[in-house]
């Protein structure tokens, strides 16, 4: 195989690594945050119910999105943004 298609192969490789490390990383971080969540296809999609509706999350990509409005990146604006939506 060429030198191109090996690299891809790798980068391919490590991108589903760092991928399951934020799985577990972000579902841990909302765990010890005490955020009540609904786990769905392994863990890839988590639900959490608010007050004001659902907000979708996909720890492995940090992207999450309350649905029908806001869109977001990473465990931590999550985390903000679940505070200042229960208040």
């Amino acid at each position: 195989m060429s030198d191109v298609g090996d690299m891809y192969k790798e980068l391919q490789a490590a991108s589903q690594v760092k991928r399951a490390a934020n799985r577990k990383s972000s579902t841990q971080i909302l765990a010890d945050a005490e955020i009540d969540f609904e786990s769905k296809n392994g863990g890839a999609h988590l639900i959490v119910q608010t007050d004001s509706g659902y907000v979708d999350f996909w720890p492995g990509t940090g992207l999450w999105q309350v649905r029908g409005g806001q869109k977001g990146r990473g465990v931590n604006a999550l985390l903000k943004y679940l505070k200042i939506s229960d208040n």
